[in-house]
């Protein structure tokens, strides 16, 4: 078995002696492997502002629409109430009006349409009029 460097190979001759690894060796080592540390590179550069400008006009997006959506719930919302507000002034209105169709359809309701409105009498009644 043979214990290989890159510019030493020791097939048959005896292994080098292994020394322990020292702190100072780590610190050393340390500014090496960031050295070692993936280069980014111009395209992949502007590819990552790319998606983070596309992710913030997403976000940007989102807040917009809920905004929007909020004040036409709220003015919605109002003008429900007001046309709930009239619906019932109008029911209102139509119960008056299916009262005044009941009293003036009966026989009653039509004579005193007629006194009233008409100015007609009864039969045996004479007609009075003040000046």
């Amino acid at each position: 078995m043979a214990y290989s460097n890159h510019k030493i190979s020791y097939a048959d001759l005896a292994y080098p002696e292994l020394q322990p690894v020292t702190e100072r060796q780590i610190r050393r080592q340390s500014p090496a492997r960031s050295k070692n540390k993936k280069q980014t590179t111009r395209a992949e550069y502007i590819l990552y502002i790319l998606v983070n400008a596309a992710l913030i006009f997403g976000l940007v997006q989102c807040v917009r629409a809920l905004v929007s959506d909020s004040l036409h719930l709220s003015l919605l919302m109002n003008t429900q109430s007001s046309v709930q507000q009239m619906f019932n002034q109008t029911k209102h209105e139509n119960q008056v009006l299916q009262n005044k169709i009941k009293v003036y359809s009966s026989p009653s309701g039509i004579e005193e349409l007629a006194r009233n409105y008409l100015n007609m009498v009864g039969e045996n009644e004479l007609p009075v009029r003040f000046l």
